[in-house]
């Protein structure tokens, strides 16, 4: 009869520290960041470009070699930035494959009128943004936002 009662003893108390293990393992991973609030547009970029970036520049920012598939893992500082149709309104470049890569025209207005006639500045706040390549444009990468 005891060792029965030592065997329960044992079990509960290996279930308690189970349970007691994964609530640790999962209160330790967090989805989201705590950020600071902030007066600047804070920026990380996510290359889905399909190629590594080399030497990527931002709107005067060097962001620096952005990796196929990665995201910065810093924020960048930028004043202001402005967006239309979900392009980010930069200047940029880098290189893919060895060849130089430029902003395309998306990134920059509607030929032939103000830059961004229909554009909004974005609110100082933390986004992601999107490095692609631009359809239709040889050498010519896109920004878009994606929050």
């Amino acid at each position: 009869m005891r060792s029965w009662l030592h065997k329960t003893t044992s079990m509960k108390s290996f279930l308690f520290y189970l349970l007691l293990a994964a609530l640790l393992a999962f209160s330790s991973c967090k989805k989201e960041e705590t950020l600071p609030t902030t007066e600047f547009v804070m920026v990380k970029f996510e290359n889905k470009t399909g190629a590594d970036i080399v030497g990527l520049t931002v709107s005067r920012a060097k962001v620096g070699n952005l990796g196929k598939g990665k995201t910065t893992a810093d924020y960048h500082e930028y004043g202001q930035l402005g967006q239309q149709f979900g392009y980010v309104l930069v200047e940029a470049v880098g290189n893919i494959n060895g060849e130089k890569y430029f902003t395309g025209a998306a990134c920059q207005g509607i030929c032939g009128t103000e830059s961004a006639p229909n554009g909004t500045w974005l609110a100082p706040g933390y986004y992601k943004i999107a490095v692609q390549l631009a359809k239709n444009e040889p050498n010519s990468m896109e920004f878009r936002l994606l929050k």
